[in-house]
């Protein structure tokens, strides 16, 4: 178990157990078997055991760079829709969220605020359009065992010109999955604009910070 989730092992043996799974996944199969079993205490689990702000932080991060509260949002990782929820709780109106385990994705829809809810793996082409969103949020999937940073070039391709997108990464991924080198590249080559990287704490009671949270435009 990390020792970056300071509060993991106050948790009851069951979900130490599915924060185990988290940390050693190492396939989509594992994933989807782990989110399956995970989908109807997850948040519980990270809101209530282990003080999880990053879907707040993320979202004030977004609205900082996207007044326009009608404009179309993507929800990458959704998962059971705590990032969607704060964007809703923010004036968001036009929200999608994709993610690889339907069972995540049924809790999400049960909490509503979603327009739309696609199940697809984000290690491969997403099944949307070129440019359709005026921005995207992801909170809590690039992290350990889950995908890494090729997954930046899809998501580019779904955004439109001039685009925000407010994401977090796990700190101990950060250079690991190549997400530094990645949006260097990507900033090179006038893909992307960057707007913020700052390391802070992905959980209220971090003693110190676990977490990348980034800011972008897409070019």
């Amino acid at each position: 178990m990390s020792h970056l989730d300071p509060s993991a092992s106050a948790l009851p043996q069951n979900e130490q157990e599915l924060l185990r799974r988290a940390y050693a996944l190492s396939s989509d199969e594992a994933s989807q078997a782990l989110y399956r079993d995970w989908a109807k205490t997850y948040d519980k689990t990270m809101l209530e055991g282990l003080h999880y702000q990053s879907p707040r932080l993320v979202a004030a991060r977004l609205a900082d760079l996207m007044p326009e509260r009608g404009h179309a949002v993507l929800d990458i990782g959704c998962g059971t829709g705590l990032a969607g929820r704060e964007l809703a709780a923010l004036g968001y109106t036009v929200i999608d969220g994709i993610d690889i385990s339907p069972e995540m994705m049924a809790v999400a829809r049960e909490q509503g605020g979603y327009r739309d809810l696609v199940c697809a793996d984000l290690n491969a082409r997403l099944p949307l359009a070129d440019g359709v969103y005026q921005g995207a949020i992801c909170c809590g999937t690039f992290t350990s065992g889950h995908v890494r940073a090729p997954c930046l070039d899809e998501i580019m391709r779904v955004l439109a010109a001039g685009a925000p997108f407010a994401f977090t990464v796990k700190l101990e991924v950060w250079e690991s999955f190549g997400f530094k080198d990645k949006l260097a590249q990507l900033e090179i080559a006038g893909a992307i604009a960057i707007v913020a990287l700052d390391a802070g704490c992905l959980y209220a009671n971090s003693p110190e910070p676990d977490g990348m949270f980034c800011s972008l435009r897409r070019v």
